[in-house]
């Protein structure tokens, strides 16, 4: 009777031990190479919508990964700020620039081989 409580216990422990969590994400390295293309793909969506387009990456906190349909799901979990250095009229660069943590979900299809942002949430 024990053991049936202990294993959903232990497979999940081992799941999360292992870089992978109980739903099949796997946690990513920022220097994977895919992990690199859905960043700046992730980038460039948001610069597109944004009205300044203007914000670069500064921190990468957390990426993970899942099989989704035809290809890959990541979660990339990032703070940016607005790279106003680049902006016309700017002698110097400002000494304070403003951080947003952002979570961006994306999808690769592997069949298609096209990228789609399915969500961009910062804070």
């Amino acid at each position: 009777m024990m053991w049936k409580l202990a294993f959903p216990f232990l497979a999940a422990l081992l799941a999360v031990g292992f870089g992978q969590d109980t739903e099949g994400f796997t946690e990513l390295k920022a220097n994977d190479p895919g992990v690199q293309t859905a960043l700046k793909f992730a980038m460039d969506e948001y610069n597109k919508a944004s009205p300044d387009n203007e914000y670069q990456v500064v921190k990468v906190i957390g990426v993970q990964r899942k099989p989704f349909r035809d290809g890959y799901k990541y979660i990339l979990t990032v703070e940016i700020t607005r790279n106003e250095c680049h902006l016309p009229g700017l002698g110097m660069c400002p000494i304070f620039q403003m951080v947003y943590q952002c979570t961006f979900v994306v999808f690769h299809s592997e069949s298609f081989q096209r990228w789609v942002l399915l969500e961009s949430k910062c804070l």
